[in-house]
Parts: structure tokens; C-alpha cells; sequence
């Protein structure tokens, strides 16, 4: 599998993101985050964010 440009993801991003309620100054960044996410960029590439396996806090 090769990874696509994760700017071709934004708008799916977006759209993925909006319905989660963030709060404007994490917004653009869990937007980022996933569309990187659905290009299938490598997570290590991204040390200052959380691990995905790692549980949930609430």
C-alpha cells in the first residue's frame, strides 16, 4: 500500500471531524490528524501525537 497525499483527504477529513463538537483551537489540527490518517501516512511520522492503541480517557 503507498500513501497519498494526505491534502487529497482534507475535505473527507472535514466532514469526519465537524459532527465531534472540538473546540476551534483543536479543530484544524484533528482535521490534519485525520486526513494523514486516511491517506495512510505512518503514525511514528507524528511523535507529539497520542498513540492510537493507547486507551481512551475520558
Amino acid at each position: 500500500m503507498t500513501t497519498q497525499d494526505y491534502e487529497d483527504y482534507l475535505i473527507d477529513a472535514y466532514h469526519t471531524v465537524l459532527p465531534w463538537d472540538l473546540p476551534e483551537s483543536e479543530f484544524a489540527d484533528a482535521v490534519n490528524e485525520q486526513a494523514r490518517l486516511m491517506a495512510g501516512e505512518p503514525w511514528e511520522l507524528y511523535p507529539e501525537l497520542p498513540c492510537p492503541e493507547a486507551p481512551l480517557q475520558f
